[in-house]
């Protein structure tokens, strides 16, 4: 009979296999976001008839004021630019759900307000190609870099990752962040 204390036993691991694929239709608006990625290597986005609000990926029922754009829907092609809002870095494995393969990473995840001229921005979550995370800051600006058309899927993966824009402003801008 053991001593140890129910807390301190160890815990056998857990062992899951549940291979579970689904392929479903993307639908008239994410279809064609992923067609515009895939074929033309740019974001496409929509603007709320009713309230202005940039959406990105698209959809059919705006977040802010819930109107329904199904119908005569207003396309917007937003970025290739786009400002960090935040950043995290993550050193950590992750499954990639399109074909359950573990993937890392050595760059920081950011939410990116993508352009969207004359309106708001799009948000969306991505990969920033810098490694050095001391170059990495909130409001830096970066620029989507498209795998080639020839590999690219229809799929958010169709973009690398965001690289810093480096321009003299840019640049005197970062200087001024790593002296801080």
């Amino acid at each position: 009979m053991s001593t140890e204390q129910p807390e301190t036993l160890p815990v056998p691991p857990m062992r899951l296999r549940t291979p579970f694929f689904m392929e479903y239709p993307l639908g008239l608006f994410n279809g064609r976001f992923s067609r515009e990625m895939r074929d033309n290597g740019r974001l496409m986005g929509m603007v709320c008839r009713h309230c202005g609000f940039s959406m990105l990926p698209p959809q059919a029922v705006c977040s802010v004021c819930h109107g329904e754009n199904f119908d005569d829907p207003q396309w917007v092609e937003m970025g290739p630019e786009a400002t960090v809002a935040g950043f995290m870095s993550f050193n950590m494995p992750f499954i990639d759900t399109t074909d359950l393969s573990v993937q890392s990473s050595a760059y920081p995840v950011g939410v990116l307000m993508v352009d969207s001229p004359g309106r708001t921005a799009g948000f969306l979550w991505h990969y920033i190609g810098e490694t050095d995370l001391s170059r990495v800051h909130n409001g830096m600006r970066v620029r989507a870099v498209f795998r080639p058309e020839a590999e690219r899927k229809g799929l958010m993966t169709d973009i690398l990752y965001w690289e810093p824009v480096r321009d003299s402003a840019t640049t005197q801008g970062d200087q001024d962040h790593v002296s801080r």
